[in-house]
Formats: structure tokens, sequence, C-alpha cells
């Protein structure tokens, strides 16, 4: 029975190593670059199907510093909407902890003078869309569409950036729905481990019955 199991776990060894997926981790429980910047949430900051006149909606940025050296990082708005016409009449506020940072238009923002951030820290910035009350039907089914870059910059010309998306539509728009997470990656490791399981299990039966006729001895 003892090499039985012994059997099976070195083919369940020898299949994971092959073909389990790589689970390096990097970013804040890997600090090895010297600069690396690190963003909570990383893929949507906003992401709002339907925006009224006089609506606003708070969120909550972290920007972390997960490399080994202190660096300062810059906040630019970049427009990735096909019609402008939303997004040059959004509002956006931005404040941390001491207040107010800034406050506009989201079109005039192009890029905030830089912040310091040491090594092995973060900060919460605070992120506002406001829709003006003013806005009429003319708006309705648009949307605006940007991304929110963070830039780091680190002593010999070192940097590292991060990005997160925003959307904000009128009545619905966009009609994609809400971001659906990424659980292809999990979903290949349990089917590939459920695998692995089954091929050694077969192993096993094969290995006893053969044993039981006695054409197979250890």
């Amino acid at each position: 029975m003892k090499k039985t199991l012994v059997l099976a776990a070195t083919v369940a060894l020898m299949i994971g190593t092959f073909f389990l997926p790589d689970r390096h981790v990097y970013g804040s429980e890997n600090a090895t670059s010297e600069i690396d910047i690190g963003i909570k949430p990383s893929r949507y900051l906003f992401h709002i199907k339907d925006m009224k006149p006089g609506d606003w909606v708070p969120r909550t940025m972290i920007v972390q510093n997960n490399g080994l050296k202190d660096f300062n990082y810059y906040i630019k708005l970049e427009n990735t909407s096909e019609s402008v016409k939303l997004y040059n009449e959004l509002l956006l506020e931005i404040s941390d902890e001491d207040g107010e940072i800034y406050s506009g238009k989201l079109a005039d923002l192009h890029e905030l003078p830089p912040r310091s951030l040491a090594s092995s820290s973060e900060e919460k910035l605070g992120f506002t869309i406001r829709f003006p009350e003013h806005l009429g039907n003319e708006y309705q089914g648009l949307d605006a569409r940007f991304t929110i870059k963070f830039t780091a910059e680190g002593e010999g010309n070192l940097t590292d950036e991060a990005s997160s998306q925003g959307l904000v539509g009128r009545n619905g728009s966009p009609s994609g729905g809400s971001p659906l997470p990424d659980t292809a990656t999990s979903m290949f490791t349990l089917l590939l481990i459920g695998g692995i399981f089954l091929l050694v299990g077969g192993i096993l039966l094969l290995y006893q019955k053969l044993k039981r006729i006695g054409r197979f001895r250890v």
C-alpha cells in the first residue's frame, strides 16, 4: 500500500510540475523591482451605466509603492471616447487626506503635479465624478470613456506605470453591462487539477487490477 501511495504522489507531482500555471506573485507581495507602482482597483475605477443630471459617484483609489526605492508619481487622464461630447462636460474632484487636490472638468485634467510615495507605503485618493445638472436630453445615450494613468519616476530615470479605466453612461449607455472578472485562468487550473486526480486514480485502479491477477510485481 505504501508503494502505491508513493507511486501516486510521484505521478501527481510530475504532472503538476509540467502543466500547472506559473504562480509567481508580483507587485505588493514580491517587491523585487526598484520602481514598482500598484493601484487598487486596477481595472475599473468607474463603471457607471446610467448617470442623471445632478448625480455624483465617489470612489477610492489606493496607490502603492511596491518597489525598493521611493518615487514621485504623476496622475494623468486620457480620453478614449468615440465622442467627446459627454466627456467634455463631466466634472471630476480628486482629494487626499489633507483635502482637495483637483476640482474641475474631466477634460481639463491633463496631468497633476508629482506626488511622493515612500517605499512599501501607500496612500488613498478620493475620486468623485459629477454629472452637471444643466445637461439636457441631447446627452441621452452618450457615454464617456477614459484612462487614469499613474506613472512613477525614480532615480536613474527608472519608471513604472499602472492604469485604471473609467466609463460613464447616460440612460443605460454603455450597453456592454458591468465588467466581468477574468476567470479563465482559474477555471483552467481547476479543470487541470481534476484531470490530474482522474489520471492518478486510473493508474492506481490499473495497478491494483494487475497486481490481483499476478501480472505486476513490486
